[in-house]
């Protein structure tokens, strides 16, 4: 199998990731080249998207050069999913989210203990997967449980 279908199942079974999270899950990417050949692999491949063109400089010096590749160029943290995926953070939170209770075989949990755990599934930051999580599961206290949150509207 290719380096870059090993690319493409990685990112339908685990959603977004950056260059250095596709290279350290592929043993043969990170041998040849790691983070900056899967960067150079997801820029090439029209099979791939960048997801966050947010926030990063206009320009980046190169050979003495002020090289502009457009709005936001191409950093080794941007996230990167396969085109028409559609796997947001949300998604990807909520599904690592709800193997984890399965795991535990409880409707509960503490919400530090849900949120380092799927942190460090997702590799997503402590406060964006706990600000998530509060969004989409009902919550009491310092708990967190496996229903879905009422929207307050409806």
């Amino acid at each position: 199998m290719s380096i870059a279908s090993q690319m493409i199942d990685y990112l339908n079974r685990e959603g977004a990731a950056t260059p250095e999270t596709i290279a350290a899950s592929i043993p043969d990417l990170n041998q040849c080249g790691g983070a900056e050949r899967a960067l150079l692999l997801l820029r090439l491949n029209p099979q791939f998207e960048r997801i966050d063109k947010g926030g990063s400089s206009p320009a980046e010096p190169c050979d003495g050069f002020m090289v502009k590749e457009d709005e936001a160029p191409y950093l080794a943290s941007s996230k990167w999913t396969t085109r028409g995926s559609g796997k947001s953070d949300e998604d990807v939170i909520h599904d690592a989210t709800l193997h984890y209770f399965k795991s535990l075989g409880k409707p509960g949990a503490p919400i530090a203990n849900v949120v380092m755990e799927v942190t460090q599934t997702t590799g997503l930051s402590a406060p964006a997967v706990e600000q998530v999580l509060r969004s989409q599961f009902m919550t009491m206290n310092t708990n967190i449980f496996n229903r879905p949150k009422r929207q307050e509207d409806e």
